[in-house]
């Protein structure tokens, strides 16, 4: 379902950040959307660009988020591109089983019509114009009015902020990047009023603090936590028992079993400081947030679940995992242990061939890498193989048609899918909400990129529900599983600064 055109802000006398020359050529914009919109008896979306530097991704959206309900963070670990989105110009919202399709349909409605303006910045990594940004739950039924967060949101922002992730190595030196205003004009719409309240939001925004992160607040390191596993380990681990008695008992192959620590502060959680944790201590990995109301969810993934760059489509296969080792003997020796178990690579195997078979649908010259790779992270290790197609030449798949069919892959639900999610709906017993889902973002061309929702928390002030799972097949062993869990918890922990 696509909602009604959300306000941008109250218009007020707009900030200096735009040239009066910026502020004609964005008025003239929304009168052409005016027209667009008069004349077609629908919503006009308009989008207007301006080249800008960008020192720091994150310092803008530290600043920038403190005046808006809703905001987007986005540092790719495999194209260096970066995303920093505030506002709402329009929402795309689904529900239940079709929910990626009720976006993708509004995503390609609001478009079509689409009054583009300014100059837009064409030297920046892949996708181009107005984004659709957001994610999906895990499980259509995790958020059915009663989750913390929505189903599905995606929206389409008011500002965002384009480029590439600086290299941290070279101080806070700026790189280019792309400014774009988007708002949906209708019938009765004033271009003035619209003109003044992006520019005004432009103004609130920019330009960003100078430093890459604010220090903690003074209270954090005085922070007291109390602690709630759920289910306690106990349960967890007899969940495990139970699920490897049914996957004897020939009812699946595999499911994944997720687990919750929610932890409740004395005082509230520094978001930003997290992030900021995040992606110095994880440079390799996917860093995110997601403001919605009183809610952020945040992480920094190493997986992806589909990127669209053109014609070729990528995902990628993460499944098996081993902790790191204390020496470099140590590690290299749990790194081929997890290469060389058959337990294991048989997990990989399943999650592999069934990205391989969703990518033949649309696509062409399918293929991924003959052996699968050890993935180092600080805490852990996984076994990964990459797994990429071409677009066949009568497709029109786009990235929103993807992540439908891949979501959720072996990796995160479990094989086979309709069996293993029963099992989960009938035992788990938690609300996962985006643990498990994907975030990320699509372009009106099909192109996009969107991450598995794994080492993530969702945080709401003072409280945090932080998660993790663990693939189970038939010889899993509860107490191996549990310290597992426990390790892919730590990241997370971290971050948050809790001890």
């Amino acid at each position: 379902m696509t909602s009604t055109a959300t306000s941008v802000v109250t218009p007020v006398r707009p900030v200096a950040v735009l040239e009066p020359s910026d502020r004609d050529s964005l008025l003239a914009t929304c009168r052409r959307g005016l027209d667009q919109a008069r004349r077609s008896h629908r919503p006009v979306l308009i989008s207007w660009a301006k080249p800008v530097s960008l020192a720091d991704p994150v310092a803008i959206w530290r600043r920038a988020r403190r005046g808006t309900p809703r905001s987007f963070l986005w540092q790719s670990a495999w194209d260096r591109g970066s995303v920093v989105a505030i506002g709402s110009a329009r929402d795309l919202r689904g529900r239940g089983e079709n929910r990626v399709t009720l976006v993708r349909d509004g995503w390609q409605a609001l478009t079509r019509d689409l009054v583009a303006g300014g100059t837009e910045v064409t030297e920046l990594p892949v996708g181009e114009g107005p984004l659709a940004i957001g994610g999906f739950a895990f499980s259509p039924e995790d958020a059915s009015g009663k989750g913390r967060l929505p189903d599905a949101l995606v929206w389409v922002p008011a500002l965002q902020i384009r480029g590439t992730v600086p290299d941290r190595a070279g101080g806070d030196r700026p790189v280019p990047a792309e400014l774009r205003l988007n708002a949906v004009l209708l019938h009765d719409s004033d271009p003035e009023q619209v003109t003044d309240g992006l520019a005004h939001l432009a103004g609130l925004c920019l330009p960003p603090e100078t430093a890459a992160g604010a220090p903690e607040s003074a209270y954090a390191s005085q922070r007291t936590y109390s602690r709630t596993e759920l289910p306690d380990a106990d349960h967890w681990k007899g969940l495990v028992r139970r699920a490897t008695g049914r996957i004897r008992d020939g009812a699946f192959e595999k499911v994944v079993l997720a687990r919750e620590l929610r932890v409740t502060a004395s005082s509230p959680f520094d978001v930003p400081t997290a992030v900021n944790r995040l992606r110095t201590a994880y440079p390799d990995t996917t860093v995110f947030a997601v403001d919605h109301e009183e809610y952020t969810f945040l992480g920094a993934t190493p997986e992806y679940l589909v990127r669209v760059d053109g014609r070729a489509v990528h995902a990628l296969g993460l499944a098996g995992t081993a902790p790191r080792g204390l020496t470099p003997e140590q590690d290299a020796a749990l790194a081929l242990e997890l290469a060389g178990s058959a337990k294991i690579q048989h997990e990989h195997d399943v999650v592999v061939q069934m990205l391989r078979d969703a990518l033949r649908d649309s696509c062409v010259d399918v293929a991924s890498d003959e052996e699968p790779s050890v993935v180092k992270l600080a805490n852990v290790q996984h076994l990964s193989t990459a797994v990429r197609g071409e677009l066949g030449a009568d497709s029109t798949a786009g990235i929103l048609d993807f992540v439908d069919r891949l979501h959720p892959t072996p990796a995160l639900g479990g094989h086979p899918r309709k069996e293993s999610l029963s099992w989960l709906s009938d035992n788990e017993g938690l609300d996962r909400s985006w643990y498990a889902g994907v975030v990320g973002w699509a372009d009106r061309s099909g192109q996009g990129q969107f991450a598995v929702t794994i080492r993530s928390a969702l945080v709401d002030g003072p409280s945090a529900s932080l998660y993790a799972g663990c693939g189970i097949v038939a010889d899993s062993d509860p107490e191996a599983e549990h310290a597992e869990s426990c390790a892919k918890l730590r990241p997370m922990m971290s971050a948050l600064g809790i001890e």
